[in-house]
């Protein structure tokens, strides 16, 4: 029940800062300034989770442990990266009502 709360939690922020976004946003600039910026932050995450998964490789001894650690990165790797995609998913839902607003 908390973890649900949790993400409920995150959910209602993201469409905070995508009001926040539409109500700053402009131009076309801005936008693609946006996407890249969020293509970027998703790329770097999984850059440090796998070099996260990489270190647990080499340095841990117990297969069992390793497995777990594994598995647990791999997990976190992707909720990050799905959370990422739902904040693009939430902005290009807000400046796609925003410009259908303004015609």
């Amino acid at each position: 029940m908390n973890e649900e709360n949790n993400w409920k939690k995150f959910s209602d922020d993201i469409s905070n800062i995508s009001k926040n976004i539409k109500s700053s946003i402009t131009d076309k600039e801005n936008i693609e300034d946006l996407k890249n910026s969020l293509k970027a932050t998703k790329e770097s995450i999984s850059n440090s989770f796998n070099d996260l998964s990489q270190i647990v490789e080499n340095t841990v001894k117990d297969e069992e442990i390793k497995e777990d650690a594994l598995n647990l990165v791999n997990n976190l790797k992707h909720e990050m990266s799905n959370f990422i995609d739902t904040a693009k998913e939430k902005v290009s839902e807000v400046l796609n009502l925003n410009s259908l607003e303004e015609e």
